[in-house]
C-alpha cells in the first residue's frame, strides 16, 4: 500500500535536489550552491552551519523588488536573526542596512562597516550606557519604547550636545495568526500605547537635541497573511496623519518593522498557513503591497523603513550534522506488553545547536546529503547527543518521525534546511558541548570558515576559581 506521506516527502526531495535554486546533486551527493555538502563536512567537521551569500543576495533582491513601487524605502536587516560577522558583511555588501537590539549588536554592525547612519536601535530595555553609545555613534534611529527611556535620551543628548534621531514605537493593537511568542503588536510588552503617542511626541518636540522622525511598530514574526500588516499600517498611518495636523509637523518616515514569513513547509496544497505558520502564506511582495497601499493613502513622499530578518537569512543556511549512533528500542505499556519498536538515529547536533526546534517546536526538512538520490523510506526518530530526554527533534514528517534512507549508515551526513534564522543566535553550551562553526559559500562559490567552533579554552575562560 502506498504511503502518501513518504510519497510526498520523496517528491519534495527530488524537486529540492534538482529544481530548487540553492541545490543540485552529483554522484548521489547533495550540493549547496554547487558545493558538495559531504566534502564540506569532511573539511570542517560536524556539526556546523553553512550559509549561501548568493541566497542572501537573492532574498534581499526580492525584498527590494517588492518595494519598487515605493523607491523611498530603507531596509534594515534585523541582526538578532544572525549576527555572525561574516553574515553581516555579506548583508552590508548587498547594499542594505542594519537593525540592532543591544549595544553589542550595534558594536558588531559598526565594526563590520555599517556607519551609524545605517543602523536602527530597537529594544525594550536600553540602559543609559546603551543609549549613550547609540547617541555618540549618531545612529539613524533610536526606536523609543518607553517614556522612561525617552527621559534618558533627552538627558544624554543634552549632556553630549548631540542630536538623537528617534521614532516612537506604538502598539497598533492588531493580532496575527502566528506563534503566540512571536506576536509583538497585540497585548505585547513592546512599545507605548497608541493613546500615548501625542503626549510623547509633544515631549520630544520640546527637547533641544532629540529629533522626532516618525512612528514605529512591529506586527510580529512569521506572520502568514498580509491583513495584519495592512491593518497595523493603517493604524500607524492614521495616527501619523493626525499628529502631523495637531502638532503642525511633517514626519520624515514611517517604520513598519519586519515579519515577512519564510516557508519551512513547501507543500502549500496540503496545509493552511493560518493554522500552521510553517507555511509562509504570503511573499515579500504581499507584505510590500499591504504596507505601500496604506502609506500611499497618506503620502507618497514619506520614507518607509522596514526591518526584515528571517526573510533575509532563513533560507540561506543549512545545519550540517552527522549520523553518530543508532539503536532499536522497544516501547512497552505499563503491563510490560510490547507496543512497538522504534528505530533511533542520533546526530551530533541537539537542541543546544538547533534550539528553535526546542523553543517553538519548529519544523525543518531533514535530508541525507550523503544519499540524496536514494528514497527516504524508513521512519526513524531523530535525536541529538545531549543528556536530556527532550533532546530529540519533535516535529517530524509523521508525528515525531522523520524519513531517511533505509541504507543510512553511521557517518552519513544529514542536513536541516532553512536553518539560517535565530538558530545560531540561540545556541548554548549545555553539557559543555561547543557552539558550532559557521561556513560561508561566497557568491563566487568558494567556501571559508567565518566562525570557528568553540574550544575548551573558550568555554572555561569566563570561570574564575
Amino acid at each position: 500500500m502506498t504511503d502518501p506521506i513518504a510519497t510526498q516527502y520523496n517528491a519534495l526531495r527530488k524537486n529540492i535536489s534538482s529544481q530548487d535554486r540553492r541545490f543540485s546533486h552529483q554522484d548521489g551527493k547533495l550540493c549547496f550552491e554547487g558545493v558538495n555538502i559531504e566534502q564540506l563536512a569532511k573539511k570542517y567537521g560536524t556539526p556546523f552551519y553553512v550559509f549561501s551569500e548568493a541566497e542572501i543576495i537573492r532574498n534581499i533582491g526580492e525584498i527590494q523588488q517588492a518595494f519598487a513601487a515605493h523607491p523611498n524605502t530603507k531596509t534594515f536587516f534585523a541582526s538578532k536573526t544572525c549576527s555572525v560577522m561574516g553574515v553581516l558583511k555579506a548583508i552590508k555588501d548587498a547594499g542594505i542596512y542594519a537593525e540592532a537590539n543591544s549595544q553589542f549588536e550595534v558594536r558588531k554592525c559598526l565594526e563590520i562597516g555599517f556607519p551609524g547612519s545605517q543602523i536602527v536601535f530597537n529594544g525594550v530595555v536600553k540602559k543609559p550606557e546603551d543609549l549613550e553609545y547609540a547617541i555618540d555613534n549618531e545612529l539613524y534611529l533610536i526606536n523609543v519604547d518607553s517614556l522612561y527611556e525617552l527621559d534618558h535620551i533627552d538627558a544624554i543628548s543634552r549632556r553630549l550636545k548631540k542630536v538623537a534621531n528617534v521614532c516612537v514605537r506604538v502598539e497598533p493593537n492588531v493580532p496575527s495568526a502566528t506563534h503566540a511568542e512571536l506576536v509583538t503588536a497585540y497585548h505585547a510588552k513592546s512599545g507605548l500605547d497608541l493613546e500615548q503617542a501625542e503626549e510623547t511626541c509633544r515631549r520630544i518636540l520640546a527637547m533641544p537635541y532629540v529629533k522626532l522622525r516618525g512612528l514605529h511598530m512591529h506586527v510580529g514574526d512569521q506572520v502568514p497573511e498580509s491583513e495584519p500588516f495592512a491593518k497595523a499600517t493603517k493604524v500607524l498611518v492614521d495616527e501619523s496623519r493626525r499628529l502631523e495636523e495637531v502638532l503642525g509637523i511633517k514626519f520624515d518616515l514611517i517604520n513598519v518593522g519586519g515579519g515577512i514569513p519564510v516557508p519551512y513547509k513547501y507543500d502549500d496544497e496540503n496545509g493552511n498557513p493560518l493554522q500552521d505558520n510553517m507555511y509562509a502564506g504570503i511573499t515579500a511582495q504581499d507584505f510590500a503591497d499591504a504596507v505601500i497601499s496604506e502609506v500611499h493613502k497618506w503620502r507618497t513622499d514619506v520614507e518607509i523603513c522596514i526591518e526584515p530578518g528571517r526573510k533575509v537569512t532563513g533560507s540561506a543556511a543549512l545545519l550540517v550534522t552527522e549520523v553518530a549512533c543508532e539503536k532499536r528500542k522497544t516501547n512497552y505499556d505499563l503491563e510490560g506488553n510490547v507496543e512497538c519498536h522504534v528505530e533511533w538515529k542520533f546526530v551530533d547536533a541537539g537542541y543546544s545547536v538547533l534550539s528553535d526546534s526546542q523553543h517553538f517546536d519548529w519544523f525543518f526538512y531533514v535530508y541525507s546529503a550523503s544519499r540524496i538520490t536514494e528514497p527516504h523510506d524508513q521512519y526513524i526518530k531523530l535525536a541529538g547527543p545531549l543528556c536530556d530526554g527532550g533532546d530529540y527533534f519533535h516535529m517530524g514528517v509523521k508525528g515525531e518521525e522523520f524519513l531517511l534512507p533505509h541504507t543510512t549508515q553511521i557517518g552519513d551526513v544529514v542536513v536541516f534546511l532553512d536553518a539560517g534564522a535565530y538558530t545560531i543566535e540561540s545556541q548554548t553550551v549545555y553539557n559543555n558541548r561547543p557552539r558550532t562553526g559557521v561556513v560561508m559559500i561566497d557568491k563566487h562559490g568558494n567556501d571559508r570558515l567565518i566562525r570557528r567552533e568553540d574550544t575548551y579554552e573558550d568555554m572555561v575562560k569566563y570561570d574564575i576559581y
